[in-house]
């Protein structure tokens, strides 16, 4: 998406629009120099006429100086007391004779007792410029303006002037005309009646533009040097296309130069730049340097944009719009204030800003195209830029919100290239389903907020990085996997900074991490998340909890330099940091390796070691109340070999590779052994009980067996240790049958050898070589 300069024409359209402002000025500097001429002609028309039959003449002066001159080639007296002059021609010089205005006509018919002069067909008026310190353009040469009219009728008592009449003007390659016209010389009032236009070529040579200024209406107020228009409409085409202005009323204030320098509009303001869109308003107020430029502008009253173009739609809405320019008119500065917002929106996108106050910062304008050079959008309710992007055929949208205090734009070649936003900052995705369910929705929110967008030359603008830092704080809610729309899971993490690259589809959390779901929460120094596959990986510290969802068994730790989350298995790899061991305990049971994977879905944990470092494992010793020699062998289970693996659906524990099982009477070593826990007795012994909970049920180490406890060594392939009864039972093959070796009473073999620890008798099944079935043996104490 782009925040377009587009949507900025809601201010900025009226800049270019309104050099309206200089046209009009000059053409009520041309009525405005035409009526005063008409003021002063009929007071002194009335002054001693003299009846003479040819080349009647008149002329006044004042302090030495001619003010007018009237000449007719005939003057007839008629018999209702009227005089008919001929062929009549005024010269009305200015105070400092600066200037010669001509009026002249075929017929002038004048009621001296009625006190009214009247024009009878068409009326001419020639206007000069005033000159310059030194000029003298008495002589005709200055540059003219010329008015055509007829039926002018001046009344001398109430020192008006007026006609019904049609009215046509010219000046500087600009033509004009309207119908009727009255001038109260008392107040200083010209007023054309109806149908007001202008038209005409305006600008800079090679850049001419066709324009076109019309109203119902036109007033304009000597006194105060004000132009006053109902409905104007002002039209200026060029190769872009046309500009158009209108209005229910307009003023523009004339200075004393001539030039237009303020402007107002008011009721239903309305700016339209063909393929750039509509701007209204109900007021629009502007000001004018003295080369009649724009140089302050201001909307107000309901600030409405609207484009429609190519498929796409913008619009924008504000109380308030400012807009300040530089000396040639270019608009530099733009403020909109008010329930700001904007809304661009093409195809399956659709993208929004809003605010109390966005404040833009420009170049260009003119000629030149108009650039966005920076933006910032603020208010006490903050500032939201949120872009919606729609799914084909229907399958849901996705909503990305970024909030903050301030947001500060940032611009390039292809428009917005990235946003900074300061104080209580807030991001916000939020995915639908085709229904329009809510599928999962991620906040964060942090102290700071900045964010990059890559954008195609004509493709629409996406979010490639945003970053958050600040007591980051991220909130996921979801769809349960597997799950039906109302089984919702919750995950929130804390850190000191967080980090979304896009490409990757990937966040990244730094200092002082913390992740907790419903069943879980990890601390640590990093922490990666892959947003799409759901894998993740935490580095340095780690440290987890398991909460047991039967809420009754303690929680399951786990320590470990790294963490690595495979979403498509549901395996948890943990692995050491340099020097130390992972290590994962529940209650008295637990294991350390270099690597722990643990299955949290299965309920199993996998423990790898290597040559150095062997997996070591604490399980809970078996049941003291059973002991037949008195002795405590409820204490911990020390196990150490290669690799472990734990089954809590079998609640078994596989030990393979140099395994060493070690409690208080004894040591045993095998090639493997398998650890059986005690199995839950109920659902309700089960959940107290836990992951790796229950003690030692059964123990059977297989491969190059050898047991020792204090005064005896045993060896075989095979031994079953019995919990319940404390009891061993030893086997071998042929080759290597199982033996014991007594430090007091030798050595005993046999297919089989059933011992008890702690005790001296031991049961030999199986015969031996001199075909003996059983003996036992008991060591006298």
């Amino acid at each position: 998406m782009t925040v377009t300069t587009r949507a900025l024409r809601m201010v900025l359209v009226a800049g270019g629009l309104l050099l309206v402002a200089v046209v009009v000025g000059f053409i009520g500097y041309a009525h405005y120099r035409a009526q005063k001429f008409l003021i002063g002609l009929p007071g002194r028309l009335g002054i001693n006429i003299t009846q003479e039959t040819d080349n009647f003449t008149y002329s006044q002066s004042s302090r030495g100086k001619t003010i007018f001159t009237v000449h007719a080639s005939k003057a007839i007296s008629r018999k209702d007391g009227k005089i008919t002059l001929h062929d009549v021609g005024i010269v009305l010089y200015g105070r400092k004779e600066d200037r010669a205005d001509r009026i002249h006509g075929s017929e002038f018919e004048y009621d001296q007792k009625a006190g009214v002069l009247r024009a009878i067909g068409e009326a001419f008026i020639d206007l000069s410029a005033p000159s310059g310190p030194g000029e003298d353009k008495t002589d005709g040469s200055a540059q003219m303006i010329h008015v055509k009219t007829s039926g002018l009728v001046f009344m001398q008592k109430e020192r008006s002037v007026g006609t019904d009449e049609g009215i046509e003007f010219e000046a500087n390659g600009l033509t004009g005309n309207a119908v009727g016209a009255s001038y109260d010389a008392a107040s200083g009032v010209l007023l054309l009646k109806s149908a007001v236009k202008v038209s005409g070529l305006r600008g800079a040579a090679g850049s001419e533009r066709p324009m076109v200024l019309t109203a119902s209406r036109a007033e304009m107020d000597r006194e105060t040097e004000m132009v006053l228009l109902d409905t104007p409409k002002f039209v200026s085409a060029g190769d872009a296309g046309a500009q158009t202005m209108k209005a229910e009323h307009a003023v523009v204030h004339v200075a004393t130069s001539g030039m237009p320098d303020a402007i107002e509009a008011r009721g239903r303001v309305m700016l339209v730049d063909d393929g750039r869109g509509t701007v209204s308003a109900e007021r629009l107020d502007m000001a004018l340097n003295a080369n009649g430029q724009p140089r302050e502008g201001h909307l107000s009253g309901g600030v409405r944009f609207v484009n429609d173009e190519d498929g796409k739609r913008e619009t924008g809405q504000a109380g308030d719009a400012r807009v300040s320019f530089d000396g040639e008119g270019r608009p530099v500065r733009a403020v909109l204030t008010e329930a700001v917002a904007m809304n661009d929106k093409a195809g399956v996108s659709e993208r929004q800003l809003n605010a109390e106050k966005v404040e833009f910062v420009l170049s260009g304008g003119g000629r030149q195209k108009l650039v966005l050079r920076g933006a910032v959008a603020s208010g006490g309710n903050g500032a939201r830029f949120q872009t919606v992007d729609s799914r084909a055929g229907d399958a849901g949208r996705t909503t990305l919100s970024l909030r903050s205090n301030v947001l500060i734009g940032r611009f390039g070649g292809n428009g917005l290239t990235g946003l900074d936003g300061t104080g209580k900052t807030l991001v916000e995705r939020i995915s639908t389903d085709g229904k329009g369910l809510v599928s999962l929705k991620e906040t964060s929110t942090g102290d700071t907020l900045a964010v990059d967008f890559t954008q195609g030359a004509k493709g629409p603008m996406q979010l490639a990085r945003a970053t958050q830092r600040g007591g980051v704080e991220v909130l996921r809610e979801g769809v349960k996997k597997g799950g039906k729309a109302a089984e919702k899971e919750a995950e929130h993490a804390r850190g000191d900074e967080a980090v979304y690259d896009a490409d990757a589809d990937r966040v990244t959390m730094t200092g002082g991490v913390q992740l907790s779901d419903s069943g879980s929460t990890l601390l640590a120094d990093k922490v990666q998340m892959n947003r799409a596959s759901g894998e993740g990986t935490a580095d340095g510290n780690v440290r987890v909890t398991y909460v047991q969802t039967n809420g009754q068994s303690e929680p399951i730790h786990v320590l470990a330099g790294r963490a690595v989350a495979h979403q498509s298995t549901g395996v948890t790899e943990f692995t050491a940091a340099a020097g130390t061991m992972a290590r994962m305990w529940q209650g008295g049971s637990q294991v350390e390796a270099p690597v722990l994977d643990f299955d949290r879905n299965k309920r199993t944990v996998v423990a790898h070691g290597t040559d150095v470092a062997l997996v070591k494992a604490v399980l809970a010793g078996g049941d003291a109340s059973n002991a037949k020699s008195g002795k405590n062998k409820g204490g911990a289970v020390r196990v150490t070999s290669h690799e472990m693996t734990y089954k809590d659906a079998s609640r078994q524990v596989e030990f393979r590779g140099r395994v060493r099982v070690e409690e208080r009477d004894g040591t045993l070593w095998a090639d493997e052994a398998t650890v059986f826990l005690t199995a839950a007795t109920s659902a309700s012994n089960a959940a107290a009980q836990g992951f790796m909970g229950g003690r030692v049920d059964r123990v059977i180490g297989q491969g190059n067996v050898q047991l020792e406890e204090p005064g005896r060594r045993a060896s075989g392939e095979k031994i079953v240790y019995t919990a319940a009864d404390e009891s061993y039972l030893l086997t071998g093959t042929k080759a290597t049958p199982p033996m014991i070796v007594d430090e007091a009473r030798g050595t005993v073999t046999g297919a089989s050898l059933r011992f008890t620890g702690g005790d001296d008798s031991v049961v030999i099944s199986g015969g031996d070589e001199h075909g003996r079935v059983r003996s036992e043996t008991r060591v006298r104490e």
